[in-house]
C-alpha cells in the first residue's frame, strides 16, 4: 500500500514537472506552452505574483535536474568504460550503478519537491485544478509507457546499455 502511494506521488510530481516544462530562457506566457498546458494555466488563473513564483521554482528545479542528468550520464559512461576495461572490476561497476540509482532517486525527489512547492503557492481551488491535471497527465503517461519498468537493453558482445 505504501509503495502504491509513493508511486502515485512520484507520478503526480512527474506530471507536474511535465506540465510546466518548457525550453530554458522562455517565459511562462501561453504562446510558449503546448495547448493542454496553456489550458491549464488559463484554468489555474494564476496571479502575476504566482506566475513569477512558479517560474522561479521551475527554473530552480530545471537547474537541479540538469545537473543530476549530467551526473547520471557521466556515471553511465564511466560504467561502460569499466565494462570495457581489460580487467573488469565488479565492485567499481556496482558502486557506479548505486550512484546512478541514487541520482535518479534525487531527480524524483526534486520533482516531488517541485510539485509540493507549486501546490503550496496555489489557492484551494487552484490546488484542485493542479491535482486533477497531474492525475490526468499521470494516467496518460502510464498508458503511453506502460506500468512496468523498461527492460535493460544489451548490445551483442558488450555491457548493458544504461541509457
Amino acid at each position: 500500500m505504501r509503495h502504491h502511494f509513493l508511486s502515485t506521488v512520484v507520478v503526480l510530481a512527474s506530471a507536474a514537472m511535465v506540465a510546466f516544462a518548457q525550453p530554458p530562457g522562455r517565459g511562462m506566457g501561453p504562446r510558449d506552452l503546448p495547448p493542454r498546458h496553456e489550458a491549464l494555466l488559463k484554468e489555474l488563473n494564476l496571479t502575476d505574483a504566482q506566475k513569477a513564483q512558479v517560474q522561479k521554482l521551475h527554473l530552480e528545479m530545471m537547474k537541479k535536474q540538469t545537473q543530476l542528468r549530467s551526473k547520471i550520464q557521466t556515471l553511465r559512461l564511466d560504467t561502460k568504460g569499466l565494462f570495457l576495461a581489460e580487467k573488469v572490476d565488479r565492485s567499481a561497476i556496482e558502486k557506479n550503478i548505486k550512484a546512478i540509482t541514487e541520482a535518479q532517486e534525487q531527480m524524483k525527489m526534486a520533482m516531488l519537491d517541485h510539485w509540493f512547492a507549486v501546490n503550496a503557492l496555489l489557492t484551494p481551488e487552484q490546488q484542485k485544478v493542479w491535482k486533477e491535471h497531474a492525475l490526468q497527465l499521470g494516467e496518460r503517461m502510464r498508458q503511453r509507457f506502460g506500468q512496468g519498468r523498461p527492460m535493460m537493453r544489451h548490445r551483442f558482445g558488450g555491457p548493458p546499455d544504461y541509457e
